[in-house]
């Protein structure tokens, strides 16, 4: 079930994980504090600890904390299940066998919530004759026969306790396992990348460019006309205030390449989500965005495109290779230089600002826990996660 959703509560000293259906119901939940994992439903057991594994990566260190040492194997299939004289009623006058005594869960074993049904390892599949309007025999699990009670069949739906007549249910959809990246080295780090690099190397700003225009005497006072001085200048100051974030638990890459020569100017990673940020410089003009169009000053709207933006796609598709959960990324466009901006509308997951403005993304929580922003970052660091993008 790749459509589940998992999102954090915290209330009253719990801090928990809840696991939610496309319709909000909630299925089970892993308590940090408690290390234990608790199952509404038998038949969402797989689901609920694969949607947990893949938004947390570090869950198993959590459940082995009060859960007792052991192997990390399935457990052992159960004994041969005891099969009553009648099937599905006591005889007359037996004895009944006082219920189990509840204690710790084993290892690998799922926690049991109050006034729940008891969420534990469900036997295999037994083959037997279908009976005619007897509903199946009850399945002993392990140690004494649990007092008798009504037990709700809903159709063919198997519920604790009870072997499938049909067969068992398929398993749920896994989430592939995420690509391993090298190891990181200085040649693959980006975090040292300055903000417009691509632009420093073509107007000869790094490395021996830099001493030979200061040779020459290309350093000069008076304004260079070629713009992508400004748009240098304009890369500089957004990552300036992308720089402030940091102190908020923000993390900042820039000038992120890509296989076509071309760069993410900005990669913005925090508890907020991930922002692919690009810098759009004009110098003195009064800036109007809206329907898909652009119009500088008083002049005509001009065809603007703000969502189908290639950043944001494939920084998503480079990262999700080699994180254990989903990473929406969303487009950040940031107009410098200019004296006014007006936004009429934008696509969503599009944001548009002005330098100072981008600030306002700075207290934006809720998406990624402090683990996984720095997964993400360790990802999106390495040169080699994006190769392929």
């Amino acid at each position: 079930m790749q459509d589940l959703k998992v999102t954090s509560w915290q209330l009253f000293g719990h801090d928990r994980l809840y696991v939610n259906l496309p319709d909000g119901t909630a299925i089970g939940w892993a308590d940090r504090g408690s290390g234990t994992i608790t199952v509404l439903h038998p038949r969402y057991r797989d689901a609920v600890t694969d949607a947990l594994a893949r938004q947390v990566p570090d869950l198993p260190a959590l459940v082995g904390e009060e859960a007792p040492a052991g192997p990390q194997t399935p457990p052992a299939p159960p004994p041969v299940p005891r099969i009553p004289p009648m099937r599905g009623m006591r005889k007359r006058g037996a004895a009944q066998e006082a219920p189990p005594v509840r204690g710790p869960a084993p290892a690998g074993e799922v926690a049991r919530a109050p006034g729940v049904a008891p969420a534990v390892e469900v036997a295999p599949a037994v083959e037997a004759p279908p009976a005619p309007s007897v509903a199946p025999a009850p399945k002993t699990v392990d140690g004494p026969e649990p007092a008798a009670g009504p037990v709700p069949v809903a159709g063919p739906v198997p519920v604790v306790g009870l072997a499938p007549v049909a067969g068992p249910e398929p398993e749920p959809a896994r989430r592939r396992r995420p690509a391993v990246l090298p190891a990181l080295t200085p040649s693959t780090d980006l975090a040292s990348r300055r903000p417009g690099a691509g632009l420093r190397e073509q107007l000869g700003e790094s490395g021996t460019g830099a001493l030979v225009r200061a040779a020459t005497g290309a350093l000069r006072r008076h304004k260079d006309a070629d713009p992508r001085r400004g748009a240098l200048a304009g890369e500089r100051r957004v990552g300036a205030e992308l720089k402030r974030l940091t102190r908020h638990g923000w993390r900042v890459l820039h000038s992120v390449p890509l296989p076509d020569g071309t760069e993410i100017g900005h990669l913005l990673i925090g508890p907020g989500g991930v922002f692919a940020v690009s810098t759009d410089h004009r110098p003195g003009a009064s800036v109007r965005i809206g329907d898909g169009t652009l119009r500088t000053d008083n002049g005509t709207p001009q065809p603007y495109e703000l969502d189908g933006r290639p950043g944001a796609r494939r920084a998503r598709a480079a990262l999700e290779a080699y994180c254990a959960f989903d990473v929406p990324v969303q487009t950040v466009l940031v107009f410098t230089g200019v004296t006014a901006l007006e936004v009429a509308s934008t696509p969503a997951g599009v944001r548009v600002f002005r330098e100072r403005q981008v600030s306002v993304l700075a207290p934006l929580t809720g998406v990624f826990t402090p683990t996984q922003v720095e997964r993400v970052y360790d990802v999106a660091r390495n040169r080699e996660a994006w190769l392929d993008a």
